[in-house]
């Protein structure tokens, strides 16, 4: 082997950074961008944003007053302490006469303060399990060593309220007996949550059985201990002959069953709120035409523009070089990065009002009327490429009549029916789901006979198909769906 040069011609896609930029602030959901503009604020003193404030109409006033100078001085608003070292004297010294917009609202500013103290004072971090569950064994008669076993198995308790390690691994490793540690978890097991500290589903089934006082508790007992099986199947009938009574008492027995906590801990779950900011609004319109009106949601958007005073800093005769380059680069950056802003605007209206115009029906009746849509039908009428839509699309929510959808629910997969016309994957499972909805609960549809139900309809899938849409419905199988 041996090192040589040679020449060689490729072509490859090279993205402009005017257009690397653009399809990063595309693909950024509502919140995100907002956090975006805000960070290239920071970063580019030549970026601002628009707005309506006290300074505004301190320099409209100003403005009226004759001039000490007659060398005009740049709007008050344009300058901010820090941009420009040389020019914070005179901003110190335009500032003085805005002292008394200020005076006035010191009791304004203590009560916002006050109330912020309050709010935050409000907020409290919720109880977690293990320490709800700490605080109870204090009241338990229990010695040093059994303090450290009880506190080592607290330890190894889920969110579920499920113990996840065994007996002899927590005896190993606070240097007890198994049977100590036993002796620990069943006063643990009586602690609440009920169900508490359990090592399987069904001895959390029986802890909480144990509490009930109700005539069907025995009966409850023997049907988790011995026939559960039969339980999952709801064959009533032969429940009552292992057991020994009638089918009344199993049913009740089956209802104190059913409303057990399959998760003791589920109620100490400390899951967070996951509010969806929509990027575009879809409102159904009465007695007009279109009767569907798109809306593009800019709220958490702020208007921005290219600071004045750095502008006629550029103009400058007597500038330095080094700081006329440092300007011009922040310039270009910034009009980069509102001609990406008005971009992604623009590309994410589009597309919005194509999936209008194709899924219209969806808006106005649900989901078993959504059409077969492709990302390369909305590309293609759009004139831009497959994957720019998918982009655009991607982590994006649309607020409709039908709710807040991710954009991606629009587009399904097409099967074609026996009559021609085309149904989307969606609208199918649709479908299936109100024929399940439908039938009868002591004679459930198998999936070949929901097989048979669509033919019927025009649309011929095979039963595995079936089979994997009732899953993704998260319906069980027809046995387990019986009603005896």
């Amino acid at each position: 082997m041996d090192q040589r040069l040679y020449q060689q011609q490729s072509q490859k896609l090279v993205l402009s950074p005017q257009i690397r930029q653009y399809l990063k602030l595309l693909q950024l959901p509502l919140t995100e961008l907002s956090q975006a503009i805000e960070t290239e604020l920071v970063e580019n003193p030549l970026l601002e944003e628009k707005s309506t404030d006290e300074s505004d109409i301190t320099d409209s006033m100003r403005s009226q007053e004759p001039s000490e100078q007659d060398t005009p001085k740049p709007a008050t608003e344009e300058l901010r302490p820090g941009e420009s070292f040389e020019d914070l004297p005179q901003w110190l010294a335009d500032s003085e006469g805005y002292s008394h917009y200020s005076e006035g609202r010191h009791e304004d500013i203590d009560e916002l303060q006050k109330n912020k103290d309050y709010s935050e004072g409000l907020l409290t971090k919720p109880e977690a399990l293990s320490d709800y569950l700490l605080w109870q064994i204090r009241f338990l008669d229990l010695s040093e060593a059994q303090r450290t076993a009880a506190e080592e198995i607290i330890g190894n308790i889920d969110e579920n309220g499920f113990l996840q390690a065994n007996l002899d691994e927590i005896a190993s490793a606070v240097h007890a007996e198994p049977g100590e540690v036993l002796a620990v978890l069943h006063k643990i097991q009586g602690l609440e949550p009920p169900g508490i500290g359990a090592r399987t589903l069904q001895e959390a089934l029986l802890l909480q059985i144990e509490r009930k006082k109700s005539p069907e508790a025995p009966v409850a007992r023997e049907i988790v201990e011995k026939h559960l099986p039969l339980l999952e199947k709801r064959d009533w009938p032969q429940l009552a002959r292992l057991i020994g009574c009638d089918l009344e008492k199993i049913r009740k027995s089956a209802d104190l069953i059913a409303r057990l906590e399959l998760r003791p801990g589920r109620s100490f779950y400390a899951e967070e709120t996951i509010a969806v900011t929509p990027d575009a609004i879809v409102t159904l319109q009465e007695d007009e035409t279109p009767r569907l009106k798109v809306e593009i949601v800019n709220e958490k958007i702020p208007e921005l523009r290219i600071n004045a005073y750095y502008r006629s800093m550029l103009r400058k005769k007597d500038l330095d070089e080094k700081t006329k380059v440092f300007l011009k680069e922040k310039l270009q950056a910034a009009i980069d990065f509102m001609k990406a802003l008005q971009q992604r605007k623009s590309t994410l209206h589009g597309i919005t009002d194509e999936l209008v115009k194709e899924q219209g029906e969806f808006f106005e009746k649900g989901f078993s009327h959504l059409r077969p849509l492709r990302l390369k039908d909305i590309a293609g009428n759009l004139g831009i490429h497959e994957s720019t839509v998918s982009r655009a699309i991607s982590g994006k929510h649309m607020q409709t009549p039908q709710g807040t959808i991710p954009y991606r629910s629009f587009f399904s997969t097409k099967l074609e029916t026996t009559t021609g016309e085309e149904e989307s994957q969606k609208s199918i499972m649709m479908k299936l789901k109100s024929l399940i909805e439908a039938e009868s609960p002591e004679k459930p549809l198998s999936d070949q006979e929901l097989v048979v139900k669509l033919k019927a309809e025009g649309i011929v899938i095979a039963r595995r198909t079936v089979a994997k849409y009732r899953d993704l419905l998260k319906i069980l199988p027809s046995h387990l769906r019986r009603k005896r």
